[in-house]
């Protein structure tokens, strides 16, 4: 029976422990279930596999997918093609699409608007987050994420487009940068070397996209050692080399494609030095021109420790994502933090600077809308949370400093120099015998200021420091003598004064036990004095009188054992005696009639 208990607790542990046990990274989930896109297959009938010069079909591709090319890697990087529903994702509040993985691992996601009862099932322009023209002129050299004025510029002015993401990002996503990856969002401006034409344009008119950036400088990253480190979020928009792996094809409609939300949004490769590519309403991949007005999906990449702790994938049971992540921690001119990021529970250590006519008060961390964290920093450290966090340090304009003085031996200055408005703590030692009349604050002249004194208690004071110098003087009042008499151990002869703690021990009596202790006046009046008793020492705070202890005792219930017994024995003699009977007690206990 034992063993049935313990089998059946250990599955009832079992089966509440939480999902992510057994929950499973989205890339792998991803890998595992991907087909290579250069063989036939299921939705594949060219044994060379997919051709990209064409949209996505039944017979094109549909469902998920590996690059041929990238299979031998760590991070093999597997999409999602064509009429699909199962790429669906609920992160950070939001609905995604599935779009790619990265060569790291980490899975690229679009925009797909806000769940409603966690659902997915946005469509049209729910889809985005609102439409914007790309860039604010049609010509030279308003092209790319980022364009460029003068001559030898790179990378120097933002996008209409970019700006406009980037507003979004600060204002929903800036909590769950330390979950993103810094992958690269490619602007591919390479032109052939004959033309005016884009690369990107005659690759894609040829079927053949790449996820490989050709520079540097068209690699949007954050990070500069992992591409241009001209990005402020780890944010951008597909490319229409996405776009294409994805099912659509430049110039040609194909409306039963996933990336088709019947409502034209922004790539960010250029077409010409005038237009931009798009995906369009009719699921054609196209270009327009920059002032043009489309609408912005964001996208983002997960890292690749992305957990799928429920969901499908569907749009009725999105998966949903658990990422373990580093969150970021950003100061002020004045204060620096012994790490740049941090692990949700990390110990975080902060060090400030010292300012000249400075004092520092204390540090302050704020989210990022500057909102103050319930967050304790003790010794300059703190345990940081699952979200970005900004610190401030805190300083006081330093005042003029003035002296505190007495000529007082009974009185003990803490500091003898106080700033102004700032606290000058003293004690006053009160001999025995004597009590705190007052204390004064006065000036050098000798005359009493207007300064109230706080009792922090312990014999401990306290002021606020004025424009001016201070000198302290107490005066003590000498108390009376007072008695204590009672038939009492432990009572002293000498005089006991008001607030004296006296202490004593009731005189034992035989056969008798303490019922009450209290104390009275020289006239016989009871006094509320309360006494306290630990251990058999009977204690209380002297009175400004004098003070008669007086006992009050009861007699000792408890019986001799021997005693009891006779007793009982008696008793059930007369019982059995009253009931007719004749006994005879014996050592054996034994009864006779």
């Amino acid at each position: 029976m034992k063993k049935i208990k313990i089998i059946l607790a250990i599955t009832l542990a079992l089966s509440i422990m939480p999902t992510y046990a057994s929950a499973k990274t989205l890339y792998n989930t991803l890998k595992n279930g991907a087909t290579k896109d250069d063989i036939a297959s299921t939705y594949v009938a060219s044994s060379t596999g997919i051709d990209f010069s064409d949209v996505s079909s039944d017979t094109n591709g549909k469902g998920l997918y590996m690059m041929g090319n990238t299979a031998s890697l760590t991070y093999p990087i597997v999409y999602f093609r064509g009429d699909i529903d199962n790429n669906n994702v609920l992160y950070a509040g939001f609905c995604w699409q599935i779009i790619r993985t990265t060569k790291t691992g980490g899975t690229k996601l679009m925009y797909a608007g806000t769940p409603s009862g966690g659902k997915c099932t946005n469509t049209g322009e729910d889809l985005a987050i609102g439409k914007t023209a790309f860039n604010p002129v049609n010509n030279i050299p308003y092209y790319g994420w980022m364009y460029n004025i003068e001559a030898g510029d790179v990378n120097v002015i933002d996008s209409t487009a970019k700006v406009y993401l980037d507003t979004w990002f600060e204002n929903n996503m800036t909590d769950y940068i330390g979950e993103l990856e810094d992958t690269v969002w490619c602007n591919d401006r390479q032109m052939d070397e004959d033309s005016a034409t884009f690369t990107a344009r005659t690759r894609l008119e040829n079927g053949d996209p790449t996820l490989e950036c050709a520079t540097v400088d068209d690699s949007f990253t954050v990070s500069s050692s992992t591409g241009n480190g001209k990005l402020t979020y780890p944010t951008a928009i597909i490319n229409a080399d996405e776009v294409t792996y994805a099912g659509e094809a430049l110039r040609k409609t194909q409306e039963d494609v996933f990336v088709n939300i019947s409502y034209s949004y922004w790539s960010m490769t250029p077409y010409t030095t005038t237009k931009n590519m798009y995906p369009n309403s009719k699921g054609m991949l196209n270009m327009n021109t920059f002032t043009y007005s489309a609408a912005i999906r964001p996208m983002i990449s997960v890292k690749n420790n992305a957990l799928i702790i429920s969901g499908d994938g569907s749009p009725n049971n999105p998966y949903q994502l658990s990422v373990e992540g580093t969150y970021l921690i950003t100061t002020d001119e004045y204060t620096t933090s012994d790490k740049a990021a941090a692990s949700e529970g990390e110990t975080v250590s902060l060090t400030h600077s010292d300012r000249s006519g400075y004092k520092f008060v204390s540090y302050k961390i704020t989210d990022k809308n500057d909102a103050e964290l319930p967050i304790t920093v003790t010794n300059g450290k703190f345990t940081m949370p699952k979200k970005n966090v900004k610190v401030s340090s805190i300083y006081r304009e330093l005042k003029d400093f003035h002296n505190v003085t007495t000529e007082d031996s009974n009185i003990s200055i803490v500091e003898s120099s106080v700033e102004e408005d700032q606290a000058a703590v003293f004690s006053v030692n009160v001999p025995r015998g004597f009590k705190l009349k007052s204390v004064k604050l006065l000036d050098t002249s000798g005359n009493e200021l207007d300064i109230q004194v706080e009792n922090r208690g312990n014999n401990t004071y306290a002021f606020m420091m004025p424009t001016q110098d201070v000198v302290i003087d107490a005066e003590l009042e000498e108390l009376d003598e007072h008695t204590v008499t009672g038939d009492v151990e432990g009572i002293e002869d000498a005089p006991y004064y008001e607030g004296d703690k006296v202490s004593f021990r009731v005189q034992a009596k035989a056969n008798y036990k303490v019922s009450k202790v209290y104390l009275t006046d020289k006239n016989g009046n009871v006094l509320n004095i309360e006494v306290t008793e630990n251990n058999g020492v009977y204690s209380f705070i002297m009175p400004d009188e004098d003070v008669k202890i007086n006992v009050e005792y009861v007699k000792d219930g408890k019986l001799n054992p021997q005693t009891s017994d006779i007793i009982f024995k008696n008793i059930v003699i007369l019982f059995l005696s009253l009931s007719g009977l004749i006994f005879t007690y014996t050592k054996k206990e034994s009864f006779s009639k």
